[in-house]
């Protein structure tokens, strides 16, 4: 702290009084009393100190270490705050609409102001001042005069959070996420395994007649969402990560980490879907390229996904 007072003193004098060479302020605690010198430094490289008056800083002084004082211990709190935040990351918070500029949501969390830049939104999602928005916490932001974090809504760290608030067999680690492809606003796939036996990951992350799949879907402004059981069997999972369509036939290539699938004529659209966004987040899933082909002889079109 003393310190810092200081090196306030320091400034303020060079700025007020414009001496030559670099101002130094030593502060005696007990007397109240000011020591400002300058050094120079001259062409030959020697260093020169000498004394420069203090009485007619001594007013502009106080007002300067008030300053100073309030200054650093605004800068303690708000390094505390961003401490307490950066533990927090990766977890759901709930926070209050303060304002938008420039397509950034600012969002009052209580102690920080959370930041979210339009690529961690939701795509069409309309926020406004004033409502409650939950979001997920991401790491804290530099700006001198608050503490402030960087949050989303659009990110897989969201969705993950929102299943492990609604689906309690989540965090009491019976049911494991094992996978997430997100398109925010869209679609998004969601793998689930169990470690118990009689335990259904999918149901269980569903809920009683769908409880907990409509409040995970309450939440992400009408994204669709598929839960899919996650397999150690590649055929078995590739399978399932292109529901809703029924695939007939799932065959691996391990070297070139490609799964080529039969569908029926009349699910060949529903395994794609629309743009190919099925095929493809079926393929960020399960970490596949995907060829889907039609089961029956005729030529129809084919769809060729990338895993990425």
């Amino acid at each position: 702290m003393l310190h810092t007072i200081e090196v306030a003193l320091a400034v303020a004098y060079a700025r007020a009084f414009n001496p030559p060479g670099q101002v130094t302020v030593r502060l005696d605690t007990k007397t109240g009393a000011l020591d400002v010198r300058s050094r120079v430094v001259s062409p030959d490289g020697t260093s020169v100190e000498q004394e420069l008056p203090s009485e007619d800083f001594k007013r502009m002084a106080a007002q300067t270490a008030k300053h100073a004082v309030l200054r650093h211990i605004h800068d303690l709190e708000r390094d505390k705050v961003l401490r307490d935040v950066a533990e927090h990351r990766g977890e759901l918070a709930t926070g209050i609409v303060d304002r938008i500029e420039a397509g950034i949501v600012y969002i009052d969390l209580g102690r920080a102001e959370g930041v979210m830049p339009p690529e961690e939104q939701i795509p069409g999602e309309v926020l406004h001042p004033g409502r409650p928005v939950l979001v997920v916490i991401l790491e804290p932001q530099h700006n001198r005069r608050q503490a402030q974090v960087r949050v989303s809504r659009a990110g897989r760290a969201f969705v993950h959070r929102l299943l492990e608030a609604e689906v309690p067999e989540i965090k009491a680690g019976t049911v494991q996420v094992r996978a997430i492809a997100r398109e925010p606003g869209l679609r998004t796939k969601i793998a689930v395994s169990s470690s118990q036996q009689n335990l259904d990951p999918v149901g269980a992350c569903v809920g009683p007649k769908g409880v907990r799949h409509r409040a995970i879907l309450s939440e992400l402004a009408s994204e669709h969402v598929d839960i899919v059981p996650w397999s150690e069997d590649p055929e078995a999972f590739v399978a399932a990560a292109l529901g809703p369509a029924k695939a007939e036939k799932v065959s691996i290539d391990r070297v070139t980490r490609t799964a080529t699938v039969l569908v029926p004529r009349g699910q060949l659209s529903l395994a794609i879907g629309r743009d190919g966004q099925n095929a493809r987040l079926a393929a960020k899933l399960t970490g596949y390229r995907i060829d889907i082909k039609p089961s029956e002889s005729e030529p129809v079109g084919e769809a060729s996904t990338p895993a990425e």
